[in-house]
């Protein structure tokens, strides 16, 4: 009985992590990082990790970091990402952080973080945007009318 409960504590801890870190692959070339909660050192190593393999599995360029759900940005967090970006690159990957606010750009500026050659977007749709530029994919906005269906 005590065996089954190890096994499923360690099943438990493994969703956990999976659904702490999700590396999702967006665009063919592209992966989304999303993060959401607080980003200590034990989850940012499991984050860079996971990371890194999905880079070289896909294959991927651009890797879209996703910051908006993360309450609280400061020296230890920002210090975590720059350490995802230097990972990456190695890998030949770009990351872009995305879901910026302006109290989030304000304390990096103020705790004096070097975020120079990082490249940053507001929103993961400006990032996905800038994404896909890169890659040599034009974004367009169709017209409504061509949409509908003939009558």
């Amino acid at each position: 009985m005590a065996g089954d409960d190890a096994v499923t504590f360690a099943e438990q801890r493994l969703t956990i992590e999976e659904l702490e870190t999700p590396v999702i692959q967006i665009w063919e070339g592209v992966l989304a990082l999303p993060l959401v909660g607080a980003v200590d050192t034990r989850r940012a190593q499991l984050m860079n990790e996971k990371l890194l393999v999905r880079i070289v599995e896909t294959g991927s360029e651009i890797v879209l970091v996703d910051i908006s759900g993360v309450p609280v940005v400061d020296t230890a967090v920002s210090g975590h990402l720059l350490e995802t970006v230097s990972a990456a690159r190695l890998l030949g990957a770009e990351v872009i952080i995305v879901g910026l606010s302006a109290r989030t750009a304000m304390t990096l500026v103020q705790l004096g973080q070097d975020l120079a050659g990082v490249t940053t977007r507001t929103t993961m749709a400006r990032g996905l945007q800038l994404a896909l530029a890169q890659l040599g994919y034009k974004v367009t906005k169709q017209d409504a009318g061509m949409l509908a269906e003939p009558s």
